[in-house]
C-alpha cells in the first residue's frame, strides 16, 4: 500500500468510525458506553485496563414507558406511546418502524444447487460472516476459520466477507480491506459512511457483496444466522444468479429471550418481536437453497418449523484431527502457564451469563482444596470477580482472560476437570458448543449441565448434573478428579473433525 493509499484508507476508517459511533449514540447510548468500557477493560495494556475501574456507571435514569415496551419486544405498542416531542423517542420510533419492516421484508428464494456438478470441479464459495478472526475470538469465528481451512485443503476455492462496517463497529480499525489468517482471506465491507437507515445499510451491503461475488467469480454464497445476514445474502445471490446456503448456528429469538430479566421472560416470549424474529428465521430457512444444522437436535427443531429434512445437512461442531489424543505433560504445562499446583477445574469459554459461570464460583467455595480457572472474556467477568471476593475465595479463582488460538489447547490440558455449567434456558438446551470436543480430544473429564444439546455434543461421555444446581455441580467435579475418560470418548471425537465436515460440505455444494 502506497503512502497515498494508506492516507486514504485511514481517512476512510476515521469517517466510517465517526458515522458508526454517531448512529450508535442516537440509537442506544447506553450500549455504546458499555462497549467502550468493555474495550477498555479487555485492553492488552494493563494501564488502560485499570482505567475502566474508574469509569462511572452509565445512568440513563428511570426507563421511559416506551423503552420498557421496546425491551419487552412490544414494538407496535412502543410506537403508539412514543413522545415525539423528545428527540430520543422520535428517533426510537423511526428506528423501531425500520426494524419491523426488516422483520417483514421478503427473503428471495435461492436457486436449486445444480446436481450436475457432482464429481466435477469444486465450486467457488463466498462466505458472508457476522465477524471473524483476527478481530473477534469466539466459538463462531473458530468454526468459520476451521471450516474454511478444511475446505481449502479439499481444493475448494473459498473466501469470506464480513458484515457491513465490521470490525469498525466493534471499535477495531483494520490496516487494510483484506486480512489473511492462516491462508484464508477475509474481505471487509468498508465504506466512507455507515448509513443511518437499516434499509440503506442492507442496500449497501448487498451492493458490496455482489461486487465481491463478481470479483471472486463465486458459484455459491454461504451465510450464517441471523436473518439480517440472510436478507443480504439472498438478495445478492438473486442478482448473481447463484444458490445460497443458510447455516443455523443459533436461535436469535431465544438468545434475545435469555437476556431479559427472569421476571419478564414469560411476557417477552409472547412478544411481537419474539414472534416476528422467529417467523423471519423460518422464512430464511425456507428460502435458502439448502440449510445447515449444527446437531441432530437442531435438525429436528428445524423440521418442526416446516423445513423438509432433505434440504438439511447436519454439520456438527468439530475439532482438528491433530489434537485428538495428543500427549502432554500437565504439570509442565501448568508451570509454563504459571498456574498453581494441586487440583484445578474450570472452563474455557465466553464469559457471559447463560454459561452459568457463577455456578463454578459457588463450586469453588465448596471444593476448598482446589482452584477454579476461567479462561475467556465477556461482560459477566466483573460480576464474577465481585462474587469471588464476596465469598472470600478470590485467591482460588483465576481469571486468565482471552488467550491466543495457538496456545488455547494448553489451557484445556491444564485442567483436571472441564466444566460446562450452562443455565437451563431455551437457547442452551438447543445450541451445541465446540469447547467440550476439545476437552474430550485431550482426555480431560467433563462435567456438564444435563441439557439436550450438551448430551448430544458429548455423546454421553460426560458426568451430567441438573442445570442451576450448584451443590450437585460441586459434588460431580470433586468425584471427577482423577477420572480418565475411556477410549469410547476419544472414538466419539474422532468422528467429529473439521476434515470430515469439509467432505460433507463439498458433497452438499455439489448437490449430491
Amino acid at each position: 500500500m502506497t503512502r497515498s493509499d494508506s492516507f486514504l484508507h485511514w481517512l476512510k476508517m476515521g469517517s466510517l468510525l465517526g458515522s458508526a459511533m454517531y448512529g450508535m449514540l442516537r440509537e442506544n447510548p447506553k450500549n455504546l458506553y458499555v462497549q467502550f468500557a468493555e474495550r477498555l477493560r479487555t485492553s492488552n495494556s494493563a494501564f488502560v485496563s485499570k482505567l475502566s475501574a474508574f469509569l462511572p456507571k452509565f445512568d440513563s435514569g428511570e426507563p421511559s414507558q416506551m423503552k420498557r415496551f421496546l425491551d419487552l419486544g412490544e414494538f407496535s405498542r412502543a410506537i403508539e406511546i412514543a413522545d415525539v416531542s423528545r428527540s430520543s423517542e422520535r428517533f426510537s420510533k423511526r428506528r423501531t418502524i425500520e426494524k419491523i419492516l426488516q422483520l417483514e421484508v421478503r427473503i428471495p428464494n435461492g436457486q436449486v444447487i445444480n446436481k450436475s456438478n457432482s464429481g466435477t470441479e469444486a465450486p467457488r464459495v463466498l462466505y458472508l460472516l457476522t465477524n471473524s478472526l483476527p478481530f473477534t475470538q469466539s466459538g463462531y469465528t473458530q468454526r468459520s476459520q476451521n471450516s474454511l481451512k478444511a475446505l481449502s485443503r479439499k481444493g475448494v476455492a473459498v473466501r469470506a466477507v464480513t458484515r457491513l462496517a465490521y470490525p469498525v463497529l466493534v471499535g477495531k480499525l483494520p490496516k487494510g480491506r483484506v486480512q489473511t489468517v492462516e491462508g484464508i482471506e477475509y474481505s471487509r465491507m468498508l465504506s466512507w459512511q455507515y448509513p443511518m437507515s437499516l434499509q440503506s445499510r442492507d442496500d449497501l451491503a448487498v451492493q458490496l457483496l455482489v461486487d465481491e461475488g463478481r470479483k471472486f467469480r463465486a458459484d455459491l454464497l454461504h451465510t450464517t444466522t441471523d436473518y439480517k445476514n440472510a436478507i443480504v445474502a439472498a438478495r445478492a445471490a438473486e442478482i448473481l444468479e447463484i444458490p445460497w446456503v443458510y447455516e443455523v448456528r443459533g436461535e436469535l429469538e431465544n438468545t434475545w429471550l435469555s437476556k431479559r430479566d427472569e421476571i419478564d421472560q414469560e411476557l417477552a416470549e409472547r412478544s411481537e418481536f419474539y414472534g416476528m424474529a422467529r417467523s423471519q428465521e423460518d422464512s430464511a430457512m425456507l428460502s435458502a437453497s439448502h440449510v445447515i444444522a449444527l446437531s441432530e437436535l437442531s435438525k429436528r427443531r428445524i423440521v418442526e418449523r416446516g423445513i423438509s429434512p432433505e434440504r438439511i445437512t447436519v454439520l456438527p461442531n468439530a475439532v482438528d484431527s491433530e489434537i485428538i489424543g495428543r500427549k502432554f505433560d500437565r504439570e509442565a504445562i501448568r508451570s509454563e502457564l504459571e498456574l498453581p499446583e494441586g487440583q484445578i477445574f474450570g472452563a474455557v469459554t465466553s464469559v457471559v451469563d447463560y454459561e452459568g459461570l457463577d455456578g463454578l464460583i459457588f463450586a469453588a467455595q465448596k471444593i476448598q482444596d482446589a482452584h477454579c480457572l476461567i479462561v475467556g472474556e465477556g461482560d459477566s467477568r466483573p460480576q464474577l470477580e465481585s462474587l469471588a471476593r464476596e465469598l472470600g475465595i478470590s485467591q482460588r479463582v483465576i481469571f486468565a482472560g482471552r488467550k491466543p488460538p495457538e496456545e488455547i489447547w494448553k489451557w484445556y490440558a491444564a485442567l483436571d476437570v472441564f466444566a460446562v455449567p450452562r443455565k437451563g434456558l431455551e437457547v442452551t438446551k438447543n445450541v451445541t458448543p465446540i469447547k467440550t470436543l476439545i476437552a474430550q480430544a485431550l482426555g480431560v473429564p467433563i462435567v456438564a449441565s444435563d441439557l439436550p444439546a450438551l448430551r448430544e455434543i458429548t455423546g454421553g461421555h460426560a458426568t451430567y448434573v441438573e442445570a442451576d444446581n450448584w451443590s450437585e455441580l460441586a459434588r460431580a467435579i470433586e468425584e471427577s478428579f482423577g477420572k480418565v475418560p475411556g477410549e469410547d470418548s476419544i472414538s466419539w471425537v474422532s468422528d467429529r473433525t473439521w476434515q470430515k465436515n469439509a467432505e460433507l460440505l463439498l458433497e452438499m455444494y455439489r448437490g449430491c
